[in-house]
């Protein structure tokens, strides 16, 4: 009498648990041994194995193609008028817009926020992707193909090729694995900041990009130094009443604040932006107090003013769930 095997159940059961660990079970297909009625025993056994894992466990896959069908339907023949109008081009400030959008999230900690943010941004790919594939150039599979193998090219010191054990080392070798990569191939070293970026955040990374060829103070008091004297400059540009000279060194005097900002790792870009949205929260709660006393801007003096903006700030400060007047 031959012995036995191991039962179908024993056999998969290694293979399953391997599919729910990685969260490679969303596109089952007949390969199994045996055909589809294999196939249909295994599909089973992960479906037994989903309904006894935690939930919280759970690793799904990530999945855009409900997405890319959905995009598909908009600019199709009996699809949205505005979604089959855009181009490129007319796109270009909705998806500056949606970024932003994710900023303010990320500043007030609004997970929520970033979830629903991170969202529109996706949109924003997609629809750019339709756009291409609707011309025959590229489509959404050719976006992911492409940024992940980027990835793994500019990181060989963790898919493989190379151990690298400094950050240091690691970041040199990223700009000379980027300056292999076909776009990255510039006339000058300056050509691969983009002239698009908000004016900060460009001074900040043409200063990071000079930097890296040696081009920048050795010390940062020297930088503190050349701050100070750009702000001279531009005070001295005041008083002789020539507005043209005036904004060129307010110009220089933000340049090397930028720099400034980078010595102290510092993105002077986003902490603009937080200032803003401070502001922006402050004068809200003002504008309440202001009409919370049924009188007019007019009527409510500067030192009141002042003083519901402290109770504003006092009031961002303050542990949740307690009462700033009690």
């Amino acid at each position: 009498m031959e012995k036995e095997g191991p039962s179908f159940e024993k056999q998969y059961a290694p293979i399953v648990a391997y599919l729910i660990r990685e969260g490679r079970t969303k596109h089952i297909i007949h390969t199994v041994s045996g055909g589809p009625a294999m196939a249909e025993r295994v599909r089973k056994m992960i479906e037994q194995a989903w309904s006894q894992k935690e939930p919280e466990h759970i690793a799904m896959p990530f999945d855009i193609t409900p997405l890319v069908d959905v995009m598909s339907k908009l600019r199709g023949p009996n699809g949205c008028p505005w979604d089959k109008a855009q181009t490129h081009r007319t796109l270009r400030r909705f998806l500056l817009e949606e970024v932003y959008e994710m900023l303010d999230a990320v500043d007030c900690q609004d997970m929520s926020g970033i979830r629903e943010e991170l969202g529109d941004i996706l949109y924003q790919i997609i629809i750019h992707a339709r756009i291409a594939e609707e011309k025959g150039i590229f489509n959404a599979q050719d976006i992911v193909n492409d940024i992940t193998k980027k990835m793994i090219h500019r990181h060989p010191y963790v898919f493989g090729e190379k151990n690298l054990e400094k950050i240091g080392t690691s970041m040199l070798n990223w700009d000379r694995l980027k300056q292999g990569e076909q776009r990255q191939q510039h006339e000058h070293l300056l050509d691969g900041v983009v002239k698009g970026l908000p004016s900060l955040l460009q001074a900040y990374k043409l200063q990071e990009k000079s930097a890296k060829v040696g081009f920048e103070w050795q010390d940062t008091k020297d930088v503190w130094a050349k701050f100070r004297e750009e702000w001279q400059e531009f005070k001295d540009a005041l008083k002789e009443n020539d507005p043209v000279h005036a904004e060129e060194e307010a110009g220089d005097v933000l340049f090397v604040f930028a720099d400034l900002c980078r010595r102290y790792h510092i993105e002077p870009e986003c902490a603009l932006h937080r200032a803003n949205s401070k502001f922006r929260r402050r004068f809200s709660y003002v504008e309440t107090c202001v009409k919370e006393s049924s009188r007019s801007w007019q009527d409510v003096t500067l030192d009141e003013l002042d003083a519901f903006w402290q109770e504003a700030k006092r009031k961002e400060r303050q542990p949740k769930g307690t009462d700033l007047k009690s």
